[in-house]
């Protein structure tokens, strides 16, 4: 589920009124209510109405629901991405989909050209309301969140206030150096269970639990560095009433109510129903804990004599601009960055399984940058391994963690020669781009060289559009924890391959598409010792 950061400044193009005065007088009317962020057009006489998208056209009463019922409509039992292509193959490069419960007027953009367009045009301020339930939660728990409701759900200039308080802390590079030596012993710890307890002496495959191992890898690591606390998710036979399992059954059951909630026909709006009581129990108890170790880390730091040397945390950091800030910012991090972090690692190991010659040339250039594998990994290192940041863009280009990215228009705009309402949501269909074979040469192949420059022998990521492949967004709400999240990754995936090849013996991995794309296939890699 997708969480986003460089801030881009919008270049507004306004029409010289005196030169729009002298069109067709049928546009004056236009001219005089002209938004401020509208796309400069050569010819404005083309500009057409919201109504003159092509789109499936609702029935009334009905809407287009019918049409994602399954075995009935013709999106049911589709994966997003199919469903995508269906839209852009039947109605283009953009397309209306409204009639549907529960949401705004919605449109689809299939162009890097256009999805350029919009971020170019979205202001310091872009708005996306999206987990609108989340945020219920979060206004309806105000001992918890004080009016400051994180970037997750947040709008306008309360957003740009929270954001502007922690991008130093979160974005720049030298912010991840605190965690290396954290997120090393981690992996490290990670590698020894898989050896001694998880993988299976004869067959020497993980188990078929492994997905759920994966995400105490991904929780252990970003308490880490949210809360400044390692829980002990490692440990051998974690209860499945341990703290550690009680957040992750909590964050995969938010995750799935929230989808029911913003995605499926729901009252929640109207009344409290079932699945809303569901969803505030299981954040009650991920906040719960988690806040009780931010007052830890708090209480440490209170302590701490002035003496004390030690390169903060992330979390230190933000506790001494401003403790509520630190709280919220410690909580959107965990909501945003386990199932997120493990499917993706998971993700990138089944492709590194599946592509033996990858997997080799990865194993090499590790061998040159860390001869010996007790040498600490620093920053220095992983720019000596740069295959491995390509083999994990590739992977992302080709099993997205989320179908694309969603923003709220705030004022109406012209996209593609059409206007477009503000409130109106648009959903920019990156993963859909990134396996065009307009933008990508053979599309579905893991290429890593694709990323690497210089490179001669295969097909180059330069020569698609720079805006048809973002994992992690653009512009100002681009994710605030890449950063962490790709260090992570790396780290795990270098020291995997530091003890094993990696093989994959089963049938090809399949996807949950809900909020985010999670692994619905068991993890049973293969790991043979080096």
């Amino acid at each position: 589920m997708q969480i986003h950061i460089y801030t881009m400044r919008m270049k507004l193009k306004f029409c010289d009124y005196n030169k729009a005065s002298a069109i067709n007088g049928l546009l004056k009317r236009r001219i005089k209510t002209m938004p401020y962020s509208i796309e400069t057009n050569d010819n404005i006489e083309t500009v057409r109405s919201y109504d003159d998208i092509p789109g499936p056209k609702p029935i009334w009463l009905i809407g287009n629901t019918f049409r994602f019922i399954p075995f009935i409509g013709e999106f049911g039992n589709k994966t997003f991405v199919t469903q995508l292509k269906m839209l852009r193959d039947q109605y283009g490069d953009i397309v209306r989909m409204d009639g549907l419960p529960n949401k705004r007027k919605t449109v689809f953009i299939f162009s890097s050209t256009l999805i350029e367009k919009v971020y170019r045009t979205e202001g310091p301020w872009p708005q996306r309301i999206a987990m609108e339930s989340l945020h219920y939660y979060r206004k309806n728990r105000d001992w918890i969140y004080k009016g400051k409701y994180g970037l997750t759900t947040s709008q306008g200039k309360d957003w740009y206030d929270f954001r502007t308080k922690v991008n130093q802390h979160m974005m720049q590079p030298r912010v991840i150096n605190p965690h290396i030596g954290q997120m090393t012993e981690i992996a490290t710890e990670f590698i020894q269970k898989i050896r001694e307890e998880l993988r299976n002496p004869i067959t020497l495959e993980l188990p078929t639990s492994f997905n759920n191992e994966m995400n105490k890898w991904a929780l252990e690591s970003i308490c880490a560095i949210a809360l400044n606390h390692r829980l002990g998710c490692l440990k051998s036979d974690i209860a499945e009433d341990s703290e550690p399992q009680k957040m992750i059954d909590s964050i995969h059951n938010m995750f799935d109510l929230m989808f029911r909630l913003e995605l499926m026909p729901s009252l929640w709006r109207v009344y409290n129903t079932r699945t809303l009581k569901k969803f505030f129990n299981v954040l009650d108890i991920l906040n719960g804990i988690a806040i009780k170790y931010i007052h830890q880390a708090k209480e440490k730091l209170r302590n701490e004599t002035t003496s004390n040397t030690r390169e903060r945390s992330v979390l230190d950091k933000l506790l001494f601009i401003d403790e509520q800030t630190a709280c919220v910012m410690a909580l959107d991090m965990l909501t945003a960055g386990v199932d997120t972090t493990s499917n993706t690692c998971g993700m990138l190991l089944y492709h590194l399984a599946m592509n033996p010659r990858a997997q080799e040339k990865l194993h090499e250039e590790i061998k040159l940058a860390l001869p010996d594998k007790e040498l600490p990994v620093t920053v220095e290192t992983m720019k000596k391994i740069p295959y491995l940041k390509a083999c994990l863009k590739e992977s992302l280009r080709i099993s997205p963690i989320a179908i694309g990215t969603l923003r709220t228009i705030r004022n109406d705009v012209v996209i593609g020669g059409y206007n477009i309402p503000k409130n109106c949501d648009i959903i920019l269909g990156h993963s859909l781009l990134a396996i065009d074979p307009r933008e990508f040469e053979n599309p579905n192949e893991f290429i890593p060289e694709r990323w690497i420059r210089g490179e001669k022998e295969f097909p180059s990521a330069k020569d698609a559009h720079p805006f048809s492949y973002m994992p992690f967004g653009f512009g100002a709400r681009t994710c605030i924890g890449r950063r962490f999240a790709e260090f992570e990754i790396e780290i795990l995936v270098l020291k995997l391959l530091q003890n094993f090849r990696i093989e994959w013996h089963h049938s090809p991995l399949k996807l949950h598409n809900r909020l985010i794309n999670t692994i619905a296939s068991p993890l049973q890699f293969k790991l043979i010792d080096l």
